[in-house]
């Protein structure tokens, strides 16, 4: 993995000012502006996966992403029912524990909501390390159902586990770094975070990259959904 190259090829833009206050800006239109800034990182992965990184993908499809965006939206929420059921379970959990006027019930009610958020935990960085994998086949080929073929994804861990490793420990300090925004009363981290995303969508490529270039043809389109 070229760790280097994704944080640094960014700037090597003449543009990437523009793109990035671009990005960031979107960030204050809900759902809408997320469901586009979500489609404009697949179109990084995807560049990136086919080779080319530079310069960063224009902001000229505003409805494609938002499209590109609900899709991979549409993925996550799937690939996270998991999290999302241990969630409201937990949260029931917390309110019987509430509700009771036993001390015994609200230690036990306590207990089991922490094992079930630890758990939580757990399985979203399970989630993160398959992330690379699921979003660059739904940035190559566009299509849902590639996103979810869950056997297809669990088979290209083998060889690729390491790679996936680094990508997940890469993205963490990314995302770290980008939260100094914070320093800048809050409104920087709009645009820090973008930019982190833009750098991790180039370790996400990458991946798919190296996958492609294993077999004869790139990813075979899936039926529509």
């Amino acid at each position: 993995m070229d760790i280097g190259r994704a944080i640094t090829y960014v700037f090597q833009d003449p543009q990437w000012l523009k793109k990035v206050l671009i990005g960031g800006l979107l960030f204050f239109i809900p759902i809408i502006g997320w469901l586009i800034i979500g489609g404009y990182w697949l179109r990084v992965i995807r560049q990136v996966a086919q080779g080319n990184d530079v310069p960063l993908p224009e902001w000229n499809d505003f409805g494609g992403d938002l499209v590109r965006g609900l899709k991979g939206f549409v993925v996550y929420v799937v690939w996270a029912l998991p999290v999302i059921v241990l969630a409201v379970c937990t949260g029931a959990l917390g309110a019987i524990g509430d509700a009771t006027a036993s001390n015994a019930a609200r230690t036990t009610s306590a207990l089991l909501a922490l094992a079930g958020n630890c758990l939580s935990f757990i399985i979203s960085i399970v989630i993160a390390f398959f992330q690379p994998l699921f979003y660059s086949r739904l940035a190559v080929s566009e299509q849902i159902g590639d996103g979810l073929a869950f056997g297809a994804i669990f088979n290209e861990v083998q060889g690729r586990f390491v790679d996936l490793l680094v990508v997940l420990l890469v993205a963490f300090v990314i995302s770290l770094v980008a939260s100094f925004g914070l320093l800048l009363c809050l409104i920087g981290i709009v645009f820090t975070s973008f930019l982190g995303y833009v750098m991790t969508c180039h370790l996400y490529g990458q991946v798919r990259r190296r996958i492609m270039g294993t077999q004869a043809e790139p990813l075979a389109p899936s039926p529509a959904f």
